[in-house]
Parts: structure tokens; sequence; C-alpha cells
């Protein structure tokens, strides 16, 4: 997975679980792409504590993840949900009934 993607997903699901400082600087770069020289300029501190604090950051998200498995259900229950819509369109089953129950799923998710 491409280290954005990565970061940017990881955000999306345990961002809500940082300071509102270390947050601010994962947002910059996760989410607005931000250089560690934009992102140190805008927080008043040097290249090096962006970069070590994303380190651990990233240390403490995939650490988040690997407990929680959040990402990995989520994206294992689109795939289910995909094939299950497959699986729909081949039938001739009650795909209204069907379709509502999987629309709800998808905006569970």
């Amino acid at each position: 997975m491409e280290k954005l993607i990565e970061r940017g997903l990881l955000f999306d699901y345990y961002g809500g679980l940082l300071s509102e400082k270390n947050k601010r600087i994962y947002e910059a770069c996760a989410v607005d792409d931000m250089s560690l020289a934009e992102i140190a300029d805008e927080m008043g501190i040097s290249r090096q504590a962006v970069s070590e604090t994303l380190k651990r950051i990233d240390t403490k998200l995939q650490g988040y993840e690997k407990e929680l498995q959040l990402i990995q259900k989520t994206d294992s229950i689109e795939k289910h949900i995909g094939e299950i819509r497959k699986a729909i369109s081949k039938n001739d089953i009650d795909r209204t009934k069907i379709e509502d129950i999987l629309d709800k799923i998808d905006e569970a998710l």
C-alpha cells in the first residue's frame, strides 16, 4: 500500500485518538500532502521534530490497526458485499429486499 494512502486510511480510522497537535501534524502530511518543511514552518518546529513525530504516530496508528483490524475488516466486508451483488445479479432472487439490505450495510460502512 502506498505510504500516503496508508497514512490517509490510518488517519480516517484512528486519527480521532491522537492529541490535537499530533492530529494537525499527521493530517498535514496524510491528508494535505504537505512536505516536512511546510509542516515544520506551519507548526513552528524543526523538520527533524516533524519527521520523528510522524514516525511515532505511524507506529501508534499501525499498532491500533494491528490490534483492532478495522481497515482489514472493512475491506473484507466490502469485498463480500461485491460478491453478494454479483451473485444477486446472476440469479432471479427478490432483488429489492436484498438490495435494500445491502444498501443499509453500505451506509453502515
